[in-house]
């Protein structure tokens, strides 16, 4: 396993933290989950940056990467709905989303091809990140932060994952081997 894959496990391993702390009591714990968000959230950045700086790109991480994302965005998205008055139809809909493409990029790579993050794929991770980070911090949900990381973040989700399924269907060249 390349270093890269490395973190990538590391970000999954991460999510088990993040729950705990994520229900533990106190605004200690709040601010816990965050930190462990954001270690976990950054570390995706770090393992992209050197498996290109490195040339250690792989089938694995390609596939690995997005569902270490999928996985502690899924889980923040449970604790928000659980402890932070965040909709559950906003929850729902970022879900479906993440689990629509990850059946498609799943569908992909079984048949032999690839289907790589797109740069709208990438602002929604980030957003995603920013608005799950924004959300976790322990102040009052009345914040307009909150509504408004929310609808950037609802944007950019199904703008991505439009466009995946769009790619997928009208040129299937760019997702085979």
């Amino acid at each position: 396993m390349n270093l890269p894959n490395a973190i990538t496990v590391g970000r999954i391993v991460l999510v088990v933290p993040f729950l705990l702390l994520s229900y533990a009591a106190g605004n200690g714990a709040a601010v816990g989950a965050f930190v462990v968000f954001l270690v976990a959230s950054l570390s995706d950045f770090v393992d992209g940056y050197l498996a290109r700086r490195n040339g250690k790109v792989s089938r694995t991480g390609e596939f690995m990467d997005p569902l270490a994302d999928k996985l502690l965005i899924g889980a923040a998205l449970v604790v928000l709905v659980d402890t932070r008055d965040f909709p559950l139809w906003a929850g729902l809909v970022i879900a479906a989303r993440e689990i629509a493409v990850q059946l498609l990029r799943i569908q992909i790579v079984r048949g032999g091809g690839r289907l790589p993050a797109s740069a709208v794929a990438k602002l929604k991770t980030a957003t995603q990140i920013w608005m799950v980070g924004w959300w976790l911090l322990p102040w009052s949900s009345t914040n307009v932060g909150h509504w408004m990381w929310l609808g950037a973040t609802l944007v950019t989700t199904l703008w991505s994952g439009g466009q995946y399924f769009a790619r997928a269907e009208a040129r299937p060249e760019e997702v085979a081997p």
